[in-house]
Protein backbone atom coordinates (compact mmCIF):
# COMPACT_ATOMS: atom_id res chain seq x y z
CA UNK A 1 0.00 0.00 0.00
CA UNK A 2 2.98 2.31 0.18
CA UNK A 3 2.11 3.37 3.72
CA UNK A 4 4.75 4.11 6.31
CA UNK A 5 4.58 4.62 10.05
CA UNK A 6 4.55 8.22 11.21
CA UNK A 7 7.67 9.23 13.06
CA UNK A 8 7.17 12.91 13.80
CA UNK A 9 8.59 15.03 16.56
CA UNK A 10 6.00 16.88 18.67
CA UNK A 11 6.91 20.18 16.98
CA UNK A 12 6.43 18.71 13.51
CA UNK A 13 3.13 17.15 14.51
CA UNK A 14 1.91 20.49 15.85
CA UNK A 15 2.72 22.29 12.60
CA UNK A 16 0.57 19.73 10.76
CA UNK A 17 -2.32 20.44 13.13
CA UNK A 18 -2.17 17.16 15.04
CA UNK A 19 -0.45 15.61 18.00
CA UNK A 20 1.76 12.57 18.27
CA UNK A 21 0.09 9.86 20.38
CA UNK A 22 1.33 6.36 21.13
CA UNK A 23 -0.80 3.25 20.74
CA UNK A 24 -1.00 1.65 24.19
CA UNK A 25 -3.05 -1.46 23.38
CA UNK A 26 -4.44 -3.11 20.24
CA UNK A 27 -7.62 -5.20 20.65
CA UNK A 28 -8.82 -7.49 17.87
CA UNK A 29 -12.60 -7.20 18.17
CA UNK A 30 -13.70 -9.31 15.17
CA UNK A 31 -12.06 -10.73 12.04
CA UNK A 32 -12.31 -7.31 10.35
CA UNK A 33 -12.37 -4.79 13.21
CA UNK A 34 -9.90 -3.76 15.88
CA UNK A 35 -9.66 -1.16 18.60
CA UNK A 36 -6.68 1.09 19.29
CA UNK A 37 -6.26 2.37 22.84
CA UNK A 38 -4.20 5.58 22.86
CA UNK A 39 -1.92 6.91 25.55
CA UNK A 40 -2.44 10.65 26.12
CA UNK A 41 0.43 12.35 28.00
CA UNK A 42 -0.47 14.52 30.96
CA UNK A 43 0.23 17.77 29.11
CA UNK A 44 -2.39 16.88 26.49
CA UNK A 45 -5.15 15.64 28.83
CA UNK A 46 -7.14 18.86 28.53
CA UNK A 47 -6.66 19.05 24.77
CA UNK A 48 -7.99 15.50 24.35
CA UNK A 49 -10.92 15.80 26.75
CA UNK A 50 -13.97 14.49 24.91
CA UNK A 51 -17.72 13.92 25.10
CA UNK A 52 -19.41 10.54 24.63
CA UNK A 53 -19.93 9.96 20.91
CA UNK A 54 -17.14 12.17 19.58
CA UNK A 55 -14.42 11.04 17.20
CA UNK A 56 -10.69 11.40 16.59
CA UNK A 57 -9.16 12.17 13.20
CA UNK A 58 -5.94 10.48 12.10
CA UNK A 59 -3.51 11.68 9.45
CA UNK A 60 -1.70 8.82 7.76
CA UNK A 61 0.85 9.02 4.91
CA UNK A 62 -0.18 6.77 2.01
CA UNK A 63 1.75 6.68 -1.29
CA UNK A 64 3.09 10.18 -0.77
CA UNK A 65 -0.25 11.65 0.36
CA UNK A 66 -1.29 12.58 3.88
CA UNK A 67 -4.81 11.15 4.21
CA UNK A 68 -7.22 12.11 6.99
CA UNK A 69 -9.79 9.70 8.37
CA UNK A 70 -12.18 9.95 11.33
CA UNK A 71 -12.84 7.10 13.78
CA UNK A 72 -15.31 7.33 16.64
CA UNK A 73 -14.27 6.61 20.19
CA UNK A 74 -15.80 3.49 21.70
CA UNK A 75 -14.47 4.53 25.08
CA UNK A 76 -16.42 6.65 27.53
CA UNK A 77 -14.88 9.63 29.35
CA UNK A 78 -16.97 8.60 32.37
CA UNK A 79 -15.83 4.96 32.42
CA UNK A 80 -12.47 4.56 30.67
CA UNK A 81 -9.05 5.93 31.58
CA UNK A 82 -7.77 6.11 27.98
CA UNK A 83 -9.49 6.95 24.67
CA UNK A 84 -10.16 4.01 22.36
CA UNK A 85 -11.13 4.13 18.69
CA UNK A 86 -12.50 1.17 16.75
CA UNK A 87 -11.65 0.72 13.08
CA UNK A 88 -13.49 -1.68 10.78
CA UNK A 89 -11.72 -2.81 7.63
CA UNK A 90 -13.37 -1.36 4.50
CA UNK A 91 -12.86 -3.08 1.15
CA UNK A 92 -10.38 -0.91 -0.73
CA UNK A 93 -10.01 1.41 2.26
CA UNK A 94 -6.42 2.60 2.25
CA UNK A 95 -6.35 3.78 5.87
CA UNK A 96 -8.73 1.27 7.48
CA UNK A 97 -6.77 -1.65 6.03
CA UNK A 98 -3.49 -0.18 7.22
CA UNK A 99 -4.93 0.38 10.69
CA UNK A 100 -6.01 -3.27 10.83
CA UNK A 101 -2.90 -4.78 9.26
CA UNK A 102 0.01 -2.66 10.37
CA UNK A 103 -0.57 -0.71 13.58
CA UNK A 104 0.79 -2.33 16.74
CA UNK A 105 1.12 -1.35 20.39
CA UNK A 106 4.00 1.10 20.76
CA UNK A 107 3.47 2.75 17.36
CA UNK A 108 3.03 6.51 17.13
CA UNK A 109 0.17 8.11 15.18
CA UNK A 110 -0.69 11.68 14.29
CA UNK A 111 -4.06 12.47 15.86
CA UNK A 112 -6.25 15.57 15.75
CA UNK A 113 -8.14 16.54 18.94
CA UNK A 114 -11.67 15.24 19.59
CA UNK A 115 -14.45 16.66 17.45
CA UNK A 116 -18.03 15.96 16.43
CA UNK A 117 -21.52 16.83 17.64
CA UNK A 118 -23.06 13.35 17.76
CA UNK A 119 -22.70 13.22 21.49
CA UNK A 120 -24.42 13.36 24.82
CA UNK A 121 -24.19 16.80 26.32
CA UNK A 122 -25.17 18.06 29.75
CA UNK A 123 -28.78 18.67 28.74
CA UNK A 124 -29.07 15.09 27.48
CA UNK A 125 -27.52 13.66 30.63
CA UNK A 126 -29.78 15.60 32.96
CA UNK A 127 -32.96 14.97 30.97
CA UNK A 128 -33.85 11.96 33.05
CA UNK A 129 -37.47 11.96 31.92
CA UNK A 130 -36.52 10.97 28.36
CA UNK A 131 -35.62 7.43 27.37
CA UNK A 132 -32.52 6.87 25.28
CA UNK A 133 -32.93 4.71 22.16
CA UNK A 134 -29.74 3.87 20.28
CA UNK A 135 -29.45 2.36 16.80
CA UNK A 136 -26.08 0.98 15.70
CA UNK A 137 -25.37 -0.73 12.40
CA UNK A 138 -22.07 -2.60 12.00
CA UNK A 139 -19.15 -0.42 13.06
CA UNK A 140 -21.67 2.35 13.69
CA UNK A 141 -21.93 0.83 17.15
CA UNK A 142 -18.73 2.65 18.10
CA UNK A 143 -20.03 6.13 19.07
CA UNK A 144 -23.31 4.59 20.22
CA UNK A 145 -21.40 2.34 22.63
CA UNK A 146 -19.61 5.37 24.09
CA UNK A 147 -22.95 7.10 24.63
CA UNK A 148 -24.49 3.97 26.13
CA UNK A 149 -21.71 3.54 28.71
CA UNK A 150 -21.79 7.17 29.80
CA UNK A 151 -25.58 7.20 30.09
CA UNK A 152 -25.49 4.06 32.25
CA UNK A 153 -22.84 5.58 34.50
CA UNK A 154 -24.32 9.08 34.84
CA UNK A 155 -28.11 8.70 34.66
CA UNK A 156 -31.06 6.47 35.54
CA UNK A 157 -32.65 6.72 32.10
CA UNK A 158 -34.12 3.69 30.38
CA UNK A 159 -31.83 2.73 27.50
CA UNK A 160 -32.60 0.52 24.51
CA UNK A 161 -29.95 -0.48 21.97
CA UNK A 162 -30.94 -1.93 18.59
CA UNK A 163 -27.77 -3.33 17.01
CA UNK A 164 -27.82 -4.59 13.40
CA UNK A 165 -25.06 -6.78 11.95
CA UNK A 166 -24.40 -9.11 9.06
CA UNK A 167 -24.11 -12.18 11.31
CA UNK A 168 -23.14 -13.11 14.86
CA UNK A 169 -19.41 -13.17 14.03
CA UNK A 170 -19.64 -9.50 13.01
CA UNK A 171 -20.94 -8.27 16.39
CA UNK A 172 -18.38 -5.87 17.87
CA UNK A 173 -18.28 -5.56 21.69
CA UNK A 174 -20.52 -8.64 21.98
CA UNK A 175 -19.19 -9.76 25.38
CA UNK A 176 -19.12 -6.25 26.85
CA UNK A 177 -22.71 -5.62 25.78
CA UNK A 178 -23.84 -8.91 27.30
CA UNK A 179 -22.13 -8.03 30.60
CA UNK A 180 -23.64 -4.53 30.68
CA UNK A 181 -27.14 -5.85 29.98
CA UNK A 182 -26.75 -8.48 32.70
CA UNK A 183 -25.49 -5.91 35.22
CA UNK A 184 -28.24 -3.38 34.41
CA UNK A 185 -31.39 -5.43 33.66
CA UNK A 186 -33.81 -2.71 34.79
CA UNK A 187 -32.14 0.06 32.79
CA UNK A 188 -30.65 -1.48 29.63
CA UNK A 189 -32.22 -3.60 26.89
CA UNK A 190 -30.09 -4.85 23.98
CA UNK A 191 -31.75 -6.15 20.79
CA UNK A 192 -29.60 -7.78 18.11
CA UNK A 193 -30.83 -7.80 14.49
CA UNK A 194 -28.80 -10.12 12.23
CA UNK A 195 -29.12 -9.93 8.45
CA UNK A 196 -28.34 -13.65 8.20
CA UNK A 197 -31.37 -14.51 10.38
CA UNK A 198 -33.80 -11.60 10.15
CA UNK A 199 -32.91 -9.81 6.92
CA UNK A 200 -32.33 -6.07 6.76
CA UNK A 201 -34.07 -3.89 9.33
CA UNK A 202 -37.34 -2.47 7.95
CA UNK A 203 -39.36 0.62 8.83
CA UNK A 204 -42.11 -1.58 10.23
CA UNK A 205 -39.63 -3.30 12.53
CA UNK A 206 -38.29 0.07 13.67
CA UNK A 207 -41.81 1.15 14.60
CA UNK A 208 -42.27 -2.07 16.57
CA UNK A 209 -38.91 -1.78 18.34
CA UNK A 210 -39.47 1.78 19.56
CA UNK A 211 -42.98 1.11 20.82
CA UNK A 212 -43.25 2.41 24.38
CA UNK A 213 -40.41 4.92 23.86
CA UNK A 214 -42.30 7.88 22.39
CA UNK A 215 -40.49 11.17 23.00
CA UNK A 216 -37.14 9.46 23.58
CA UNK A 217 -33.75 10.81 22.56
CA UNK A 218 -32.61 8.84 19.48
CA UNK A 219 -29.03 8.32 18.28
CA UNK A 220 -28.40 6.56 14.94
CA UNK A 221 -25.10 5.51 13.36
CA UNK A 222 -24.39 2.90 10.69
CA UNK A 223 -24.55 2.34 6.92
CA UNK A 224 -26.46 4.96 4.93
CA UNK A 225 -29.52 2.85 4.03
CA UNK A 226 -29.80 1.66 7.64
CA UNK A 227 -29.76 5.22 8.98
CA UNK A 228 -32.23 6.43 6.34
CA UNK A 229 -34.66 3.63 7.25
CA UNK A 230 -34.49 4.35 10.97
CA UNK A 231 -34.65 8.13 10.66
CA UNK A 232 -37.54 7.97 8.19
CA UNK A 233 -39.51 5.62 10.44
CA UNK A 234 -39.03 7.85 13.47
CA UNK A 235 -40.07 10.99 11.61
CA UNK A 236 -43.14 9.17 10.26
CA UNK A 237 -44.07 8.35 13.86
CA UNK A 238 -44.01 12.06 14.65
CA UNK A 239 -40.82 12.09 16.71
CA UNK A 240 -39.28 15.56 16.98
CA UNK A 241 -36.36 16.08 14.56
CA UNK A 242 -34.44 17.83 17.36
CA UNK A 243 -34.41 14.55 19.31
CA UNK A 244 -33.12 12.46 16.38
CA UNK A 245 -29.33 12.53 16.08
CA UNK A 246 -27.65 10.95 13.06
CA UNK A 247 -23.90 10.49 12.54
CA UNK A 248 -22.77 10.38 8.89
CA UNK A 249 -19.10 9.96 8.02
CA UNK A 250 -17.67 10.93 4.64
CA UNK A 251 -14.02 10.31 3.77
CA UNK A 252 -12.37 13.62 2.83
CA UNK A 253 -10.91 14.01 -0.67
CA UNK A 254 -7.19 13.46 -1.19
CA UNK A 255 -4.97 16.49 -0.50
CA UNK A 256 -4.54 17.43 -4.17
CA UNK A 257 -8.33 17.50 -4.61
CA UNK A 258 -8.69 19.64 -1.49
CA UNK A 259 -6.14 22.12 -2.82
CA UNK A 260 -8.05 22.39 -6.10
CA UNK A 261 -11.32 22.96 -4.24
CA UNK A 262 -9.63 25.58 -2.04
CA UNK A 263 -8.30 27.45 -5.07
CA UNK A 264 -11.71 27.39 -6.75
CA UNK A 265 -13.50 28.64 -3.63
CA UNK A 266 -10.93 31.40 -3.08
CA UNK A 267 -11.24 32.56 -6.69
CA UNK A 268 -15.03 32.62 -6.44
CA UNK A 269 -14.91 35.12 -3.56
CA UNK A 270 -11.81 37.08 -4.58
CA UNK A 271 -13.91 40.13 -5.55
CA UNK A 272 -15.94 40.16 -2.35
CA UNK A 273 -14.97 42.95 0.01
CA UNK A 274 -15.94 42.59 3.65
CA UNK A 275 -15.54 45.95 5.37
CA UNK A 276 -16.36 44.75 8.90
CA UNK A 277 -16.05 41.17 10.19
CA UNK A 278 -17.35 40.95 13.74
CA UNK A 279 -16.63 37.77 15.68
CA UNK A 280 -18.35 36.97 18.97
CA UNK A 281 -16.15 34.62 20.96
CA UNK A 282 -16.38 33.68 24.65
CA UNK A 283 -18.81 36.53 25.31
CA UNK A 284 -16.62 39.20 23.70
CA UNK A 285 -16.90 40.95 20.33
CA UNK A 286 -13.91 41.43 18.05
CA UNK A 287 -13.84 43.46 14.86
CA UNK A 288 -11.12 42.06 12.63
CA UNK A 289 -9.73 42.56 9.15
CA UNK A 290 -10.73 40.22 6.35
CA UNK A 291 -8.68 39.76 3.21
CA UNK A 292 -10.63 38.93 0.01
CA UNK A 293 -10.74 35.17 -0.50
CA UNK A 294 -9.73 34.32 3.07
CA UNK A 295 -11.93 32.04 5.15
CA UNK A 296 -13.35 33.18 8.47
CA UNK A 297 -10.89 30.86 10.22
CA UNK A 298 -7.92 32.33 8.33
CA UNK A 299 -9.04 35.85 9.25
CA UNK A 300 -9.49 34.89 12.90
CA UNK A 301 -6.06 33.29 13.08
CA UNK A 302 -4.44 36.30 11.39
CA UNK A 303 -6.05 38.50 14.07
CA UNK A 304 -4.73 36.28 16.86
CA UNK A 305 -8.14 34.90 17.89
CA UNK A 306 -8.09 31.39 19.33
CA UNK A 307 -11.31 30.12 17.79
CA UNK A 308 -12.17 26.40 17.98
CA UNK A 309 -10.93 24.37 15.01
CA UNK A 310 -9.46 20.98 14.20
CA UNK A 311 -9.35 19.39 10.73
CA UNK A 312 -9.71 22.64 8.72
CA UNK A 313 -11.10 20.53 5.86
CA UNK A 314 -14.84 20.83 6.50
CA UNK A 315 -15.61 17.41 7.97
CA UNK A 316 -15.17 17.56 11.75
CA UNK A 317 -17.49 20.42 12.74
CA UNK A 318 -15.17 21.76 15.45
CA UNK A 319 -15.27 25.28 13.97
CA UNK A 320 -19.07 25.58 13.75
CA UNK A 321 -20.32 29.13 14.17
CA UNK A 322 -23.57 30.95 13.45
CA UNK A 323 -24.00 33.79 10.97
CA UNK A 324 -25.88 36.54 12.84
CA UNK A 325 -25.63 39.21 10.15
CA UNK A 326 -24.53 39.36 6.52
CA UNK A 327 -23.75 36.66 3.98
CA UNK A 328 -21.06 34.02 3.65
CA UNK A 329 -20.25 31.34 1.08
CA UNK A 330 -19.62 27.80 2.31
CA UNK A 331 -17.16 25.93 0.10
CA UNK A 332 -17.27 22.43 1.58
CA UNK A 333 -19.58 20.82 4.12
CA UNK A 334 -19.59 17.20 5.26
CA UNK A 335 -21.04 17.78 8.72
CA UNK A 336 -23.84 20.38 8.85
CA UNK A 337 -27.41 19.19 8.30
CA UNK A 338 -29.95 21.02 6.16
CA UNK A 339 -31.66 22.15 9.36
CA UNK A 340 -28.42 23.55 10.79
CA UNK A 341 -27.70 25.40 7.55
CA UNK A 342 -31.20 26.86 7.63
CA UNK A 343 -30.57 28.05 11.19
CA UNK A 344 -27.50 29.99 10.03
CA UNK A 345 -24.73 27.63 11.10
CA UNK A 346 -21.57 27.51 9.01
CA UNK A 347 -17.99 26.22 9.21
CA UNK A 348 -15.33 28.85 9.85
CA UNK A 349 -12.71 26.84 7.95
CA UNK A 350 -14.83 26.72 4.78
CA UNK A 351 -16.85 29.93 5.01
CA UNK A 352 -15.90 33.19 3.28
CA UNK A 353 -17.64 36.56 3.81
CA UNK A 354 -19.46 37.86 0.73
CA UNK A 355 -21.19 40.98 2.10
CA UNK A 356 -19.85 44.29 3.39
CA UNK A 357 -20.70 43.48 7.00
CA UNK A 358 -20.65 40.01 8.55
CA UNK A 359 -21.19 39.08 12.20
CA UNK A 360 -20.54 35.56 13.43
CA UNK A 361 -20.95 33.94 16.83
CA UNK A 362 -19.03 30.93 18.12
CA UNK A 363 -20.95 28.86 20.69
CA UNK A 364 -19.81 29.16 24.31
Amino acid sequence: MGTQQLNLTPAEATTLGGYRLQVAVVIDETADARSLVLHVPAELHERFRYKPGQFLSFRVPVAGKLLTRCYSMASSPDCDALPKVTVKRVEGGRVSNWMNQRVQAGDWLEVLPPAGHFCLNESHLTAGDHDLVLFGGGSGITPVFSILKSALRTSQRRIKLIYANRDEASVIFKDELRQLAKANPEQLEVVHVLDSLHGYLTAAEVRQLVRGHAGAEFFICGPGPFMDTVEGALLALGEAPARIHVERFVSPPDPDELLAQEAEARAATADSTCEVLTVELDGQQHEIACQPGDTVLQSCKAAGLDVPSSCEEGFCGACMCKVQEGDTQLARNDVLSAQELAEGWTLACQSRPTSARVRLQFPD
